[in-house]
Formats: structure tokens, sequence, C-alpha cells
């Protein structure tokens, strides 16, 4: 489907973890979006194919302004500066949730050919569906 809208999917990676199901036992489960901007490198065909740019539809422009926001970028690549890490301010301009929003938002309008619906309680309905399908909330 992505060569047909010149996307070139490179890559996925594939995170597991376990969680108690609802009967109380550990169960293996995938913790990661499969073929999303979030776990997936998709390239745009055109100027790849052109002069061997790559213009990349994921999480990697997010990465690239939080490593241009924090003054010493190694504080978040070095898991040796945790202490660091967690004294840093973490709040982040709207502008950076604002264009990873549009990376992804973007990259799901294009595959489906049609706008996105918005939610208008994202938060109640992610609980509803990890209470509901999944039984890992209880009431």
């Amino acid at each position: 489907a992505l060569a047909g809208l010149d996307q070139i999917f490179v890559d996925t990676k594939f995170e597991f973890g376990y969680a108690t199901n609802a009967k109380g036992e550990r169960q293996l489960i995938y913790m990661d979006e499969v073929g999303t901007p979030d776990s997936s490198r998709i390239w745009e065909g055109g100027p790849y194919r052109t002069d061997g740019r790559v213009v990349e539809k994921s999480k990697e422009e997010f990465r690239k302004l939080l490593q241009g926001h924090f003054p010493d970028p190694d504080i978040l690549l070095n898991k040796n500066r945790m202490e660091e890490r967690q004294a840093l301010d973490t709040t982040l301009p709207c502008a950076f949730l604002e264009a990873v929003s549009k990376t992804y938002v973007g990259l799901a309008e294009k595959i489906t050919g049609k706008p996105l619906p918005v939610s208008e309680d994202p938060r109640s309905e992610i609980i509803a569906v990890l209470r509901d399908q999944f039984g890992l909330i209880r009431d």
C-alpha cells in the first residue's frame, strides 16, 4: 500500500513485555504500534529516488527536536546520566508536539485517503479499551 503512495517502508521494530491479564496471569504482549511512524522508518520515495535524500516520516523528527532543545543532548542518550536526566525541566514547547502530530496525522491521512477523526475524549477511550478489551484496568 505504501509503494502506491510513493512511500518507502524502510524497517520497523517490535517491542514486547509482560502484563498481567484479567485472569491474573502474566502474558507476553506487544507494546508498540507496528508499521506506524513511532516504530518504523518511512521515507518519501521521490526525494530518495531523485538524489538519495531521506525525508523521513517517523519519530526521528521529534528526537532531533529534543536533542536540540536541551543544552547537552548526551544527557538524553547516555543511560549513565539518568540522575541528570531526571533533574531536567521536561516542559516542551507546544510546537514540538504539533510537529510530531502533523507528521503522524499526515501519514495516516495519506495512507487512508481521508481525514483522521479527532477524539473528543482520548483519555476515556484509551481507558475503556484497556479495561474492556484487555482487562488491564479494574473499576
